[in-house]
C-alpha cells in the first residue's frame, strides 16, 4: 500500500504543473508516495509534457473541464483504497525540502484526519489558509471586518499569524494544500461535486467535524503556494463572488433555505457598506468590484 497519494489538478497549467511536479518528482521522501494527475481536458499540450518528462506519474484525462470537485474526486476515488493518506494539492505550489513526510508525520502524531500546512507566497511571506467553521459568529465577524478591527475574535478566515503556530486543531483548511487519511472518505463520501469551485473545502471539513473527525494544520511542513500572491492586491471578482456564493449553499445545506436567504441579506448589506468605503477613500475599482458582485449573487 502507498502511504501518500498526491493529487494534482491541471487545466492548462503545463508550465506551473511541470514545476509543482518538479519540486516533488526532483526530491527523496522516507514515504512511498504516488503521485496522478487529473487533467481537466487542457488544450496546451499539458499530457503530453508530463508524460514526456514524468512517464513514471499517472495521468487521469477528463474529456472536459468538470471543476475543482470532480475532477479531484476522480483521482480520490483512484487512489484512497490503496493508499493510507490522499492529498490534494494545487498545481500552483512548489512543495519545500521535507514537507510531504512532515505533513503525513503531524497527522499521525495529532491524529488528524484532515490537515494542512504552512503555505507561503513566492517571497517567503505567510499566507492564511484556515479558520474557523463559518457559523453565525466567525461568519459575521468576517463579513463586517469586526475581525480585522478587533484581531482577539473568532473569523471564518482567520488572517492573524498568531492564530497559526504548531500542530493545533482548526475548523477548516483550504483545498489549495489538504490532506486526508483515506478512512474519511469511506465515511463521508468525497467532494460535494454540486459545487464547481469554492467551499467545497470547507463543507468537507464541516461533515468531519460533525462526524467527530479532527482537522488540524501544522507549521512543520512548508508549501510555497503561487495563486495567492499573483492574486494579491488585484481585485478578485471570481473569487470573492465564489466565496459569498459557496456560503449561501452551505447554509442551505447545513442549516436551511431560511438561513441561507438571511446569510444573502447581510451580504449585500456589508458588499454595499464595502462599496461606500472604497468609493469614499477613493479606491473605485474595489468599489466596481464589489457593485459587480451585489448584481450577481
Amino acid at each position: 500500500m502507498t502511504d501518500l497519494a498526491v493529487i494534482i489538478l491541471n487545466y492548462n497549467t503545463k508550465k506551473i504543473t511541470l514545476e509543482c511536479l518538479g519540486s516533488i518528482m526532483d526530491k527523496q521522501w522516507e514515504n512511498k508516495i504516488n503521485v496522478v494527475v487529473v487533467d481537466n481536458a487542457s488544450s496546451d499540450g499539458s499530457v503530453a509534457a508530463i508524460r514526456k518528462k514524468y512517464p513514471e506519474i499517472k495521468i487521469i484525462s477528463s474529456p472536459e473541464n468538470i471543476g475543482f470537485s470532480r475532477g479531484n474526486n476522480l483521482g480520490i476515488k483512484n487512489e484512497y483504497k490503496r493508499s493510507r493518506y490522499c492529498l490534494v494539492l494545487n498545481s500552483d505550489t512548489l512543495v519545500q525540502d521535507g514537507a510531504l513526510d512532515a505533513l503525513v508525520d503531524a497527522a499521525e502524531e495529532g491524529e488528524y484526519d484532515i490537515i494542512s500546512c504552512k503555505l507561503l507566497n513566492t517571497d517567503k511571506s505567510f499566507q492564511p489558509n484556515a479558520g474557523n467553521l463559518p457559523t453565525a459568529l466567525p461568519l459575521f465577524f468576517w463579513l463586517s471586518n469586526l475581525d480585522g478591527l478587533f484581531n482577539f475574535l473568532p473569523s471564518y478566515q482567520e488572517r492573524e499569524k498568531r492564530y497559526y503556530s504548531n500542530n493545533k486543531e482548526v475548523g477548516w483548511v483550504s483545498g489549495s494544500v489538504i490532506m486526508f487519511n483515506s478512512k474519511v472518505f469511506k465515511r463521508l463520501g468525497f467532494f460535494d461535486e454540486k459545487i464547481f469551485m469554492y467551499a467545497e473545502d470547507v463543507d468537507l471539513c464541516w461533515r468531519a467535524k460533525k462526524k467527530g473527525l479532527r482537522v488540524g494544520w501544522t507549521d512543520k511542513a512548508e508549501i510555497v503556494h503561487i495563486g495567492g500572491a499573483s492574486l494579491s492586491g488585484e481585485p478578485r471578482y471570481k473569487q470573492w463572488l465564489g466565496e459569498f456564493g459557496g456560503l449561501i449553499y452551505l447554509y442551505k445545506k447545513h442549516y436551511s433555505n431560511l438561513a441561507a436567504g438571511i446569510l444573502k441579506l447581510l451580504i449585500y448589506l456589508f458588499t454595499g457598506l464595502r462599496i461606500i468605503a472604497f468609493s469614499m477613500v477613493g479606491n473605485k475599482e474595489y468599489a466596481r468590484t464589489y457593485a459587480k458582485i451585489i448584481r450577481n449573487i
